[in-house]
């Protein structure tokens, strides 16, 4: 979803001021109440110099919803409101009786496809076509636009590999990006559900999720029996400090990941430090 699409959800003082910035710099618009607005760009997070007020905001989530908080209830708690194309809402605010009864801030995230990224990733990881792979990186840093890239590069001429994307929060797919891949997607499913239908039902070549949690963990373990690798990323600053947690760590005992990447943006450009399972860049 463009920028300019996100504009008609925000107040319209606010859609006037980013008007003033150019689009490809943005990645993401964050609205607070009572506190400054700012925009996340190469440059860092700037200030617009404005303020948006509650009932700005509350326009702004009723916008977000379509006009019904009620039917986005369940994934509000979970902290996110889908708008499809790529993008999702963030939100923060106050959870009483398990509702969430304020918003105090909302992060507009602006998804980016960028075009063959992921290509040295993608030439590891088929040179090694049995084994996973695994992003890592503090949030920010792009894994979610690397992950889309090796989604549409395996499964687009000359590959054409079966992958099933697995788009919980439906901020992997977006239909511009998919047009000539052959890839399936689960949107909105739960990581674990959707890993073992694909498996029972969709005979893929590869699994592809974001933000992989302990909660997968058994369903990974189950793609890994029936020889399907999973490319996914997870959060953490480093490989020591991911395999510190003991979902990881089992995962990596059964050698589910064969290949490690962290992730540095810099700008437009990436960077990575590929580790073999065991440890030692490769």
């Amino acid at each position: 979803m463009p920028l300019s699409s996100l504009l008609g959800y925000l107040p319209p003082r606010a859609a006037e001021i980013l008007l003033k910035y150019r689009p490809d710099d943005l990645t993401e618009i964050r609205l607070r109440a009572g506190r400054p607005m700012t925009v996340t760009a190469p440059e860092g997070n700037l200030p617009t110099g404005l303020t948006l007020t509650a009932e700005e905001l509350t326009e702004t989530l009723s916008k977000l919803c379509g006009g019904s908080l009620h039917a986005y209830g369940e994934v509000m708690k979970e902290g996110f409101i889908p708008l499809g194309g790529g993008c999702r809402a963030g939100i923060c605010g106050s959870l009483s009786g398990g509702e969430v009864t304020a918003v105090t801030s909302i992060c507009l995230r602006i998804p980016r496809n960028v075009k063959g990224a992921s290509a040295t990733l993608c030439r590891r990881l088929l040179a090694a076509p049995t084994e996973g792979m695994l992003l890592y990186s503090p949030p920010g840093e792009g894994k979610t636009t690397l992950l889309r890239d090796m989604a549409v590069t395996l499964s687009s001429p000359p590959h054409r590999l079966r992958v099933a994307v697995i788009d919980t929060r439906r901020e992997l797919y977006r239909e511009d990006a998919f047009r000539h891949a052959i890839a399936d997607v689960y949107l909105g499913y739960p990581k674990a559900m959707a890993m073992e239908l694909a498996i029972r039902t969709m005979s893929p070549q590869y699994l592809l999720c974001d933000e992989l949690g302990a909660e997968e963990a058994d369903s990974v373990l189950s793609a890994q029996n029936a020889g399907v690798p999973l490319i996914a990323s997870a959060h953490a600053p480093s490989l020591e400090a991911l395999l510190r947690r003991p979902a990881m760590k089992r995962l990596d005992e059964a050698g589910v990941f064969g290949q490690y990447v962290g992730i540095k943006r810099e700008g437009r450009s990436f960077f990575f430090d590929i580790q073999a399972r065991g440890g030692g860049s490769i």
